[in-house]
């Protein structure tokens, strides 16, 4: 399953063994072991791994036939998620039996989980929304071994363990040891005293490390896999009576903050709107190779339009050794960011200029007016992000709502695409180019150096995918720049209650209901108004009539007659029951 053998090329989306080695953590630039900064904190920002479509039929729409082809159609997973039950506690936290005694050692055992309930026989197909055992977008082995290259990465980059760090991992370099394991435990717990995480605990428990994801398997088992990467021989080294625990941070998912939420902030679905009326947008929509792709799609797979999940379509297919349609069968990587006004060959290179247009039309909205819709989406995140990294470099910003907290030394996020490209965008113009989406694991690093030589102090060094990107922002020259620079590019919309989430668009409809509701209720009074004048009329001309007022009494007689006679009626009935 982890071959990569069908293509001869592949997308750096795909993130295969080779890219995912162009990845580690660079050097630090300078003069080595020179005492002139020293690193003391890492946020670290993760795509989850390969996974499986995020969607089933007919939501997920790709080429005719996807659906109905076994090999594109059917998805079977080999990776399982594994579950512990809690141990039962009594009030004081100790391990108890079902009795309520206190036992000396929990049972030891785990569920695996299996979607494969809905089985049709003989077992080759399931009704579950993948028709095989796979979750819907859940992580598979391919997704596994990226996240376990990355915690290698982290590793090899931040953590110095004497002759066992080679020469050419960041490590090696004094400035660089977020953790020396020299002067540790077998636990990493440091004998050198820092303001920064607790000494006296293990380098993998909190605050020493805090680990943040949202309620997705593919992002919760991303980061535990990164983790087994990072700290493996530190919690190999935990006793067999002992279990290590890392509390995990996470919410509901439909109110997570992980990404662009428009449920709890529906100002940011005006924003994106705004972006895509745009005269800009609608230039680039008709440009010559937006028609030329729009014209593929219908001629060669049956498009009216480019559905949704294009992008995700040709990925999930390539990435996994799936087969391709003919007509979109030819990535070779030569393309790279499509020009939109130049007359390319007709009917070529087109699964590249296909997932171009499809990337470009999605982020265009991430960096539209100043990244607008990226900055509001996102400020939630920001300010959990910047929380860990206040307490290091700016502790009395007025933003630190607990200055007695403890930083960590490492702070990890596991979230998706839509996580790192609006982050990306929020930094300036030309960090990040919004040409290329993020590929499986992708990772964001922020690393946070003690620097006297800087005017406050602290540094910062901006990296993603293995590229150091600090110098690309406005204010900053060289791989490492003053953190203020940071905090003054973040701060202003590092905001999560106190963001302006008020739609105008969603004011103006309930404004509109309400002016109907108003007509709707006037009108019904003009009604009812109109009728009363009639009737009023109507009893006014019957007394004016000859006898009229004769038979305006007879009707009163006889309605209390009629009255009386169908009340004794039902006062019998009751009685002789």
């Amino acid at each position: 399953q982890n071959a990569y053998n069908k293509y001869t090329h592949y997308p750096k989306y795909c993130s295969t063994p080779d890219e995912m080695e162009t990845r580690a953590v660079p050097p630090l630039g300078g003069t080595s072991n020179d005492g002139s900064s020293e690193l003391i904190h890492v946020t670290a920002i993760i795509r989850h791994g390969a996974r499986t479509p995020f969607r089933g039929a007919p939501g997920y729409k790709c080429w005719d036939g996807y659906w109905d082809d076994e090999e594109t159609g059917i998805w079977n997973c080999n990776l399982k998620t594994y579950v512990s039950p809690p141990a039962a506690t009594n009030e004081k936290g100790q391990v108890v039996d079902s009795q309520g005694m206190l036992i000396e050692e929990e049972p030891d055992f785990m569920f695996e989980k299996r979607y494969d309930a809905l089985t049709i026989p003989p077992g080759d197909k399931t009704l579950n929304n993948l028709n095989g055992t796979c979750q819907l977008g859940q992580l598979i082995m391919r997704g596994y071994d990226q996240e376990l290259r990355n915690g290698l990465h982290l590793r090899q980059a931040y953590f110095y363990d004497g002759n066992n760090t080679s020469d050419e991992h960041a490590a090696n370099d004094s400035r660089m040891r977020l953790w020396d394991l020299t002067t540790a435990g077998n636990d990493g717990r440091q004998t050198t005293t820092t303001d920064i995480g607790d000494t006296t605990k293990p380098i993998y428990e909190e605050p020493n490390f805090i680990y943040r994801a949202d309620d997705e398997q593919r992002t919760l088992m991303s980061g535990q896999v990164l983790l087994r990467g990072l700290f493996e021989q530190e919690l190999l080294a935990v006793g067999d009576d002992e279990t290590a625990i890392i509390p995990l941070h996470t919410a509901d998912f439909h109110l997570d903050v992980l990404g662009i939420n428009e449920h709890i902030c529906p100002r940011t679905d005006d924003v994106r709107s705004e972006a895509y009326q745009s005269d800009e947008y609608k230039q680039w929509a008709n440009s010559m190779e937006a028609n030329t792709v729009k014209a593929f799609l219908q001629d060669h797979l049956g498009m009216d339009e480019m559905p949704f999940s294009m992008l995700d379509c040709l990925m999930t297919t390539i990435c996994t050794d799936r087969s391709l349609p003919e007509p979109l069968n030819d990535y070779d990587g030569s393309l790279g960011p499509t020009p939109q006004n130049e007359e390319l060959a007709q009917d070529e290179n087109m699964f590249e200029r296909i997932a171009n247009f499809a990337t470009q039309n999605y982020t265009f909205a991430y960096k539209h007016n100043d990244a607008a819709w990226a900055k509001l989406g996102m400020g939630p995140l920001w300010k959990e992000i910047m929380a860990n990294i206040l307490l290091v470099v700016d502790s009395s910003n007025d933003a630190v709502e607990n200055s007695a907290a403890i930083a960590p030394k490492l702070a990890l996020f596991s979230g998706h695409d839509t996580t790192l490209m609006p982050l990306l965008a929020t930094l300036g113009e030309n960090v990040w180019s919004g040409n290329e989406w993020a590929p499986y694991a992708s990772m964001i690093q922020i690393e946070i150096h003690h620097a006297p030589n800087f005017r406050s102090g602290y540094a910062f060094r901006l990296i993603y995918n293995g590229e150091v990107l600090t110098s690309k922002m406005d204010g900053c020259t060289t791989e490492l720049c003053d953190s203020q620079v940071l905090v003054k590019q973040v701060l202003p919309f590092a905001k999560s209650l106190d963001r302006d989430c008020e739609s105008v668009t969603m004011s103006r409809t309930e404004d509109g209901k309400m002016d109907e509701m108003k007509a709707a209720t006037k009108k019904m009074a003009r009604t009812e108004d109109g009728k009363m004048d009639e009737m009023k009329a109507a009893t006014k001309k019957m007394a004016n009539e000859p006898g009229g007022i004769f038979v305006m009494v007879l009707l009163v007689m006889v309605g209390l007659v009629l009255g009386s006679v169908v009340m004794w009626l039902v006062m019998w009935r009751h009685i002789k029951k």
